[in-house]
């Protein structure tokens, strides 16, 4: 009976291996370093058991759809910027997932944007936005997305654009502090031997 139990707990281990594996990566920020209203002090990227990726970005209060709008020009966001080929600091990231607010809606809306050289970034996914708590965003989406890189920089980005704002840019929070980001490995790119 013990040696029945001895193994069912090594093949307990080693089937939990992979779930560790599963882990998302993560970056703690400073609290108040951001300018307005949403101030990143969690950024998380993991896979998930159905395959897609899922982003975490908490801000240090709570907050709602409404601190994204403004009175008129573009809604404020919360993304991640991921970059798969691009440099952090040298280049702006090859992905953004943000969630906006919806048109005439509270709902917020995701997407999967690629950054163009010759023009402003192109919609090619859609991202899954569910709100866990009230300081808390998670994006889902697929890797395919994003072209199912090996590994991943990633860094969140909120961004507000409050009356007291600066034009156009808005009020921003990044966490890491630009150009700081964190890194995901997805997958081995070596070859079995």
């Amino acid at each position: 009976m013990r040696r029945a139990l001895l193994v069912l707990l090594v093949l307990a281990g080693v089937l939990a291996a992979p779930a560790a594996a599963q882990s998302p990566s993560f970056v703690k920020d400073s609290a108040s370093d951001g300018r307005g209203k949403l101030d990143i002090v969690r950024v998380a990227l993991g896979p998930r058991n159905d395959g897609r990726l899922r982003g975490e970005v908490t801000m240090e209060k709570a907050w709602t759809t409404a601190d994204l709008r403004t009175g008129s020009g573009a809604p404020g966001s919360i993304c991640l910027q991921l970059y798969t080929k691009r440099v952090p600091g040298e280049d702006p990231p090859d992905f953004l997932v943000c969630a906006s607010p919806a048109p005439g809606s509270d709902e917020l809306r995701g997407r999967v944007l690629r950054d163009r050289s010759n023009g402003l970034p192109r919609q090619v996914g859609a991202a899954t936005v569910t709100r866990p708590t009230e300081r808390t965003v998670y994006l889902r989406f697929d890797p395919a997305a994003i072209a199912r890189p090996a590994e991943v920089r990633f860094a969140g980005e909120a961004v507000t654009r409050a009356a007291k704002c600066p034009k156009p840019l808005g009020c921003r929070d990044t966490a890491p502090d630009a150009p700081g980001t964190r890194n995901l490995t997805l997958h081995s790119t070596s070859g079995s031997g």
